[in-house]
């Protein structure tokens, strides 16, 4: 076995936005889905979406991670030694 350990550890990232939706609410909404920090969305009785860039302030929690994994070796990933998940 080596000495040399690969450590692959998930954080969990919150990310915080206030969105105006004026005139229309949540109610209005159909469907809805964030991809790279913009908020997309049809409302009822509408074909296009709409875009809302959330601007977001994130906070990544780096104290516990949500789940670890250590590898045998120097960036390899075959060899699983140990995992925690749910700190």
């Amino acid at each position: 076995m080596t000495s040399v350990v690969t450590i692959v550890a998930d954080y969990m990232s919150t990310a915080t936005a206030c969105v105006d939706l004026s005139p229309k609410t949540w109610d209005d909404v159909q469907d809805w889905y964030i991809k790279w920090d913009t908020l997309h969305i049809v409302f009822k009785g509408e074909e296009d979406w709409k875009e809302f860039d959330l601007f977001s302030d994130f906070d990544t929690d780096t104290k516990r991670p949500a789940r670890v994994d250590v590898y045998e070796g120097q960036y390899e990933y075959d060899n699983v030694l140990a995992n925690q998940e749910g700190f």
